[in-house]
């Protein structure tokens, strides 16, 4: 809700408002009013206030009105209870005597209002422009005149008494009212206390009213009764003293008594308190040289009138009527190059003006700095372009304005040109680097480094080197080596290089001969390095040479290099140095073989020496060698087993020159591997021919007495014969069997095996024979069974095997119950056969096959007992490839033809009917004994002008009785668009529902049928959406309108106005649009006023212009300026102005 309670229409003279907070303003009109504003219009101001609810209020001179008061009709109750009399009050007034129409407060009506108020002020009150109604108080008696004359004498009806008759009444008692009240308080405020005075003290209490509002009660019995009304400050700084004032409005009460108010009012004086308003004096705090300093006279409240402010400068600022500042502009000296700036300063010398209670300037002057403008002047370098080595080059400084004052410029090499003061050059002259033999032939720069003097705003010097080329010269520098003379083994040999001129720009890097290098820095002429002697092992040492290989660094022109030192060694005093002595062999060798034995230094031999072995033998190792070898022979070859090792050390040395030889006595090993020597072991037996059962021995015999071990014979009977270690024959004794044949067989023997004995190698003779002849007796007895393979597939091969428990005496057969016959050999224990197993077909159809052993023949066996138990083989089914294929009865059909699907098996079905499920959905069944079976398909009729070709195929079987079923045969059928009525598909657009301004509408086309090939939709608004083939929606993003600064909400409408492409019979179009809101955004604009003319003489005509950042649309916009004016810009156009003709007034300023 708002907290605006009245705007300001017009306004005379100065009116001031005050806030509750105390701060005070200067009302002009279009100003809001706020509540808890006090309105003070003071001796010369009025002012028309608009009241919230569209009332218009007038306030006169010397007028107080606070925004608090009662501002409607609404509070018209509260305004009659306040500002005037009840009914009851003027009932009694008049029965008084009193005349209401020239005894009661005057209205608001204006300046000829009757009544004691002043025109328009002097008090606060409530305004009421209409009310649509009339008050009409009943009241006791008439209030029309009397229509007869009448007499001074009053009748009055008075009590009665018991018995109803009238008592005699209780004549009246007259008196006067008299109202005072404190005779003056100050702007700041206070109380004022109004004293209403009776002359007889009332029976009752007297309340007595007050023109302002306020009431008194004298109570009964009293004769004076006061009030106490606070005035709120009203302290300005303004020559405004003014007075309030209150009367007596009516009376009421009192017990009978009646009063005759003094119609004199109850004046109390408002005094002025001196309030000091002070003038201030701000300048701008630079300027640039030739600018306009701007001063600028500030009130610390407005001027009730023009205020004219003198200053030291002779210059005088006007500050207008209501205005706190006014300014004037005074010029600067013109620009120059120089440093000439300075300060400006001015203060107030007199005020005048304005109607203040006390006005005082500031004396504080406003000091403004004058800031030379930056003027640069240029500095620049130049030098000699070449000189040689030793030569002089002259620099040059030059100026781009004469110099104001003497000036110098230091150079970055340390020299100085002196400028004269009116001079744009100097020069110097520098000595160029001396002739040496350093290669620094080059370029030699200076800058300026820094400049006194001169007197210029802003020196520019030129950071650009001035540079001079130096030619070089060549001359020679030597650097040679020297070194320590002599040194003991491990000292220390001192390398020295020595250079004929200090090294400069880099270091001198010498390289030596030994790998070594010397550096020289820069600034010295000599450097050297360390070399130990190396320490040898021998009791002589050669002598150290060294020289320079080459140089780098150390900037000479040109370096020559010399000295090539020699540096004796001799045997250093103190420990020997040991070279040590060790013995190898060959590893291994064998029996009667030559071993090689190696000794080897650790250090070179100083001269040739020999080395004696503990076998005799001695190696020779050579001056300068490191290793020396000889051969010796192994020990010699025999039949046993007895490798070994051959152990030799070192047994003496001599020669070498060694300092210290110390001799590794640990042997060197050799391992002698045997040769292999072969002996036999031969069997023998003690019989030819026995019984079964008879007793066999056989004797092992060896070429040469067992040694190491016992030598183990392996028979091939499974017996062992064992020879002690020493002898060289064993024997075992072996029974002779009794077996199940009529006939005995050979027994046989050999050695199949040895093991000990220490052989070299040793090898075995001697197969043995005895034979068997048949004991009497109880027949031994062979069992005889029959297997098969476990499992084959049909039309596999079934083996039986025929197995005996001992093998066969001669060659038997085994007749099978199937009509197979197995075949065992003499001597072997299985025989067997290969069968057919029953035939592969189709179908599924797996068992099993069973044989058994009907009769057998030959095997020379004492007794045969044959297991009658069948051969059991399970037959598999192998898996058969079947083929069942589709196939249709037409190539091309019209929409909604017949076509027949026929599915044909290459075997007849079996077990159960074979049901066919086909890719479009449909099954055919083949019943059991049948190849074939059909079912019928509608071609469908679709919505576009081609149709697509029937293509079908079999997805899957079930039934049949098939080991495996094959499917074959796609097949396709062309469909040919039937006559007729065309199929329709719809199609219609959405759109977004609502985006904002600059945003993006999404248009989306949708089919009701998809498409048959991909297809385009033209929009009104020349969007175009594709729809591919296959799909039945398509979008588009679309801009809206873009966003600027007006109102201009509203929708956007696209149709569909055209396609291409889908392949449709009849495309039916939804011509409805598809509508978008676009709401606005909220953008700012701005309204500028400007003024043609920053000062003005009376009477002219000063051009304000209002310009709008974008053009008017809808209606014009229409600008209220605060001196009253309006500007109009008419729609379409961004400026508008009006012309005020500035006011010619009476006053100087």
């Amino acid at each position: 809700m708002s907290s605006v309670v009245a705007i300001v229409k017009s306004i005379v003279g100065q009116v001031i408002a005050v806030s509750p907070e105390g701060a005070r303003r200067v009302l002009i009109e279009g100003d809001r009013l706020f509540i808890g504003d006090q309105v003070l219009t003071g001796l010369a101001g009025a002012v028309t206030l608009e009241l919230a609810d569209g009332r218009t209020l007038d306030l006169g001179r010397d007028t107080q009105w606070s925004a608090d008061a009662p501002d409607s009709s609404t509070d018209l109750a509260a305004a009659t209870a306040q500002a005037a009399p009840s009914v009851e009050e003027l009932q009694q007034a008049i029965a008084a005597g009193a005349d209401p129409t020239t005894e009661l407060e005057a209205t608001a009506a204006g300046p000829s209002a009757a009544g004691s108020g002043a025109a328009g002020g002097g008090h606060s009150f409530v305004m009421l422009d209409a009310t649509a109604g009339s008050v009409d108080p009943t009241i006791g008696f008439p209030t029309g005149p009397i229509g007869f004359a009448t007499g001074d004498e009053r009748e009055e009806l008075g009590r009665l008494d018991n018995s109803n008759n009238p008592l005699a009444p209780t004549p009246d008692v007259a008196t006067g009212l008299t109202l005072t009240a404190t005779p003056s308080i100050t702007e700041a405020g206070g109380e004022i206390i109004y004293t209403a005075t009776v002359g007889q003290p009332p029976l009752t209490d007297l309340t007595v009213t007050l023109s302002n509002g306020h009431t008194i009660v004298i109570s009964a019995g009293q004769t004076s009764g006061s009030v106490s009304v606070v005035i709120p400050p009203n302290d300005t700084v303004y020559i405004d003293g003014s007075e309030i004032s209150a009367t007596i409005t009516g009376t009421t009460g009192g017990g009978g008594l009646v009063v005759t108010p003094d119609k004199t009012p109850a004046t109390t004086q408002i005094t002025d308190t001196v309030d000091t308003t002070t003038v201030n004096l701000t300048a701008n705090p630079s300027v640039t040289e030739g600018g306009v300093i701007t001063y600028t006279a500030t009130l610390t409240n407005p001027a009730q009138t023009p205020v004219t402010v003198t200053l030291s400068n002779g210059t005088t600022i006007t500050i207008g009527a209501g205005q706190t500042t006014g300014s004037v502009d005074v010029q600067t000296p013109p620009n120059d190059v120089y440093n000439n700036g300075s300060s400006v300063s001015a203060t107030i010398t007199g005020a005048t003006g304005g109607n203040f209670e006390n006005l005082v300037p500031n004396p504080n002057p406003a000091v403004t700095n004058i800031i030379d403008s930056i003027d640069n002047t240029g500095l620049s370098l130049t030098a000699t372009g070449t000189v040689a080595e030793g030569g002089q080059i002259v620099y040059t400084a030059t100026l781009t304005n004469p110099a104001g004052t003497a000036m110098t410029v230091t150079l970055s090499n340390g020299a100085v040109i002196n400028i004269a003061a009116g001079q744009t050059q100097g020069t110097v002259s520098v000595a160029a680097p001396k002739d040496d033999v350093y290669i620094d032939a080059g370029n030699v720069g200076a800058t300026i480094s820094k400049t006194e003097g001169g007197n210029f705003e802003n020196l520019v010097a030129s950071k650009e080197p001035a540079v001079t080329k130096v030619t070089d010269t060549i001359d020679t520098s030597t650097v040679t080596l020297t070194a320590t003379p002599s040194v003991a083994e491990g000292g220390v040999v001192t390398y020295t290089a020595s250079v004929t001129a200090p090294v400069t720009g880099s270091a001198l890097v010498i390289t030596l001969a030994n790998g070594q290098q010397i550096t020289i820095p820069v600034g010295q002429s000599t450097g050297s390095v360390e070399f130990v002697a190396p320490n040898n092992v021998h009791t002589t040492n050669e002598a150290l040479t060294n020289s320079i290989t080459g140089t780098t660094g150390g900037n000479y022109e040109k370096l020559d290099t010399a000295g090539k030192p020699v540096t004796t060694v001799t045997d250093g005093p103190g420990s020997q140095d040991t070279t040590g002595l060790k013995l190898t062999a060959t590893d291994s060798v064998d029996e009667g073989g030559q071993i090689t034995y190696t000794a080897t230094l650790t250090h070179p031999a100083g001269t040739a020496m020999t080395v004696t072995l503990s076998n005799g033998a001695v190696i020779n190792i050579a001056a300068g060698g490191t290793s020396g070898t000889v051969t010796v022979d192994a020990p010699k070859d025999d039949v046993y087993l007895d490798a070994g090792k051959v152990e030799v050390t070192i047994d003496g040395t001599s020669g070498g020159d060694f300092e210290k030889l110390a001799v590794d006595n640990t042997p060197a090993i050799t391992d002698v591997a045997d040769t292999i020597d072969t002996s036999t072991v031969k069997l023998t037996t003690d019989v030819g021919t026995i019984g079964e059962g008879g007793v066999i021995t056989y004797t092992a015999t060896v070429s040469a007495p067992v040694t190491g071990s016992d030598l183990v014979i392996n028979l091939a009977n499974g017996q062992h014969i064992t020879i002690p270690v020493g002898q060289s024959t064993g024997t075992v004794e072996f029974v002779a069997p009794d077996n199940v044949h009529t006939t005995n067989p050979d027994l046989t023997n050999s050695i199949t095996g040895t093991t000990g004995g220490n052989y070299e190698e040793l090898e075995t003779s001697g197969e043995t024979t005895v034979t068997v002849t048949d004991g009497p007796g109880t027949q031994n007895e062979t069992g005889l069974s029959l297997s098969a393979t476990g499992s084959v597939d049909e039309g596999g091969q079934i083996t039986y095997t025929a197995t005996l428990t001992h093998p066969a005496g001669t060659a038997m057969t085994v007749t099978l119950s199937n009509g197979a016959v197995i075949n065992i050999p003499a001597g072997e224990t299985t025989g067997s056969v290969d069968f057919d197993a029953p035939k592969d077909d189709v179908y599924i159809d797996a068992g099993t096959v069973e044989a058994s052993i009907e009769s057998t023949t030959g095997g020379d066996f004492e007794k045969l007992a044959v297991d009658e138990t069948p051969a059991v083989t399970e037959v598999k089914d192998t898996t058969d490839t079947s083929t069942v294929e589709l196939t249709a009865d037409v190539g091309t059909i019209g929409e909604g033809g017949v076509i027949t699907y026929t599915a044909t098996v290459s075997a007849p079905v079996t077990g159960s009917d074979l049901v066919i499920n086909l890719a479009n959905g449909q099954h055919i069944t083949i019943p059991v004994g049948q190849s074939t079976g059909t079912v019928e398909y509608t071609a469908p009729d679709n919505v576009h002008t081609t149709n697509p070709d029937l293509t079908n195929s079999i997805t899957g079987t079930t039934g049949g009785n098939y080991e495996k079923l094959e499917t074959s045969g796609e097949t396709t059928v062309t469909v040919t668009d039937g006559p007729g009525t065309q199929n329709e598909t719809g199609l219609s657009l959405s759109a977004t529902g609502s985006v904002d301004e600059g945003g993006q509408i999404t248009y989306t086309a949708t089919l009701t049928h998809p498409a048959g090939t991909a297809m385009t939709v033209t929009l009104s608004n020349g969007a175009v959406i594709n729809i591919p083939a296959g799909e039945t929606t398509g979008s588009v993003d679309f801009d809206a309108p873009k966003d600027d600064v007006y109102i201009d909400a509203g929708t956007v409408e696209a149709s569909i106005e055209s396609t291409t492409g889908g392949d449709f019979e009849k495309l039916a179009v939804d011509e409805t649009p598809a509508v978008t809101e676009v709401k606005d955004t909220t953008d700012t604009s701005t309204v500028e006023l400007t003024a043609d003319v920053g000062t003005i003489g009376e009477g002219g005509v000063i051009t304000y212009t209002a310009t709008v950042s974008a053009p008017v649309t809808g209606s014009d916009l229409v600008i209220n300026l605060a001196n009253g004016q309006h500007i109009t810009i008419p729609v379409g156009q961004s400026t508008g102005t009006v012309e005020f003709v500035a006011p010619d007034n009476v006053h100087t300023t």
